[in-house]
């Protein structure tokens, strides 16, 4: 009898491969090796290359850097793809503007400087944009390519408002205070004016209070800045009519309706000071305000 856990483990035995099956499964190995092989020496000799080439772009670089000679290469190069590109149709043949006319419109073409059959790509959108804003006409503008040879610009021009006089000059001036050209003191545009230093700036303030009130704005030949922080409006008879810091709409607002309940502003008078709280105070002219023995009253 054997004991429990004695037996002895028995050994299969594999059966021996022929050499008609190992033969080919070898020639197989083998070939896979050959392909890896082939594979890691092309890989190295990629990486190898890309160096050499790299260094060789670097060394070229590096020289046209040492002698000055980049930058027209470069120049060359960029010269060289926007010429073909203009050869290919990509070429500027017509720029249209939109909101001038006539020789407003030519002078935004010419701003510009857009030339007839450059490359469209050349141009840079936003450097136009600032050439044509530059223009004391223009209030702002915008401008786009549209392949494959044309350039849109799109501007909003700036209107004429006011008459500013400064220094002596007499200016024609927009609603943001903006000079858009000189005006012919001889033979000036039917505009309202502004007189003085800082006019310009707050004439939107004085011009729109006055055109509520036609029966005043009538009579006024001028609004004159005083010390940039009030107005005094200038009549047809020579008087001025002074008007406060702040409210300068209920001001005249007041002078119009006493002109229409008394007629005020046909009174001889040397000024109508409205920097009061509500109070009109009258200042007679001095030759006559001599006779009737007083300098000043209220109305």
């Amino acid at each position: 009898m054997r004991r429990a856990g004695s037996r002895k483990a028995v050994r299969r035995k594999t059966k021996p491969q022929s050499a008609a099956v190992s033969a080919p499964r070898r020639l197989r190995n083998w070939a896979e090796a050959q392909v890896r092989g082939v594979r890691y020496r092309m890989a190295n000799a990629a990486r190898f290359g890309g160096l050499v080439v790299a260094g060789l772009a670097a060394v070229t670089v590096g020289g046209l850097a040492l002698f000055g000679q980049l930058d027209d290469v470069a120049s060359w190069a960029g010269a060289h793809v926007e010429r073909q590109l203009a050869e290919s149709g990509f070429a500027v043949r017509a720029i249209d503007v939109t909101g001038a006319r006539g020789e407003m419109a030519h002078a935004i073409v010419q701003a510009s400087l857009i030339t007839d059959g450059e490359s469209i790509f050349s141009i840079d959108p936003e450097i136009v944009r600032s050439r044509v804003e530059a223009m004391p006409m223009i209030r702002r503008a915008r401008v786009a390519r549209l392949l494959p040879d044309r350039i849109a610009i799109v501007v909003e021009t700036r209107e004429a408002f006011a008459l500013w006089q400064v220094e002596g000059g007499l200016h024609v001036i927009d609603r943001d205070g903006v000079v858009i050209a000189d005006a012919d003191v001889m033979n000036p545009p039917d505009l309202p004016l502004v007189v003085a230093d800082g006019a310009n700036e707050a004439a939107t303030e004085i011009v729109d209070a006055l055109g509520h009130f036609p029966d005043v704005a009538g009579r006024v030949v001028g609004a004159v800045r005083v010390g940039e922080r009030r107005w005094n409006l200038r009549l047809e008879s020579g008087a001025d009519v002074k008007l406060p810091e702040s409210d300068v709409m209920a001001s005249i607002a007041i002078l119009a309706r006493l002109q229409a309940e008394r007629g005020v502003l046909r009174l001889a008078a040397e000024s109508f000071d409205l920097r009061g709280e509500g109070d009109l105070i009258v200042r007679a002219l001095p030759d006559r305000a001599a006779a009737a023995g007083m300098r000043e009253r209220e109305a």
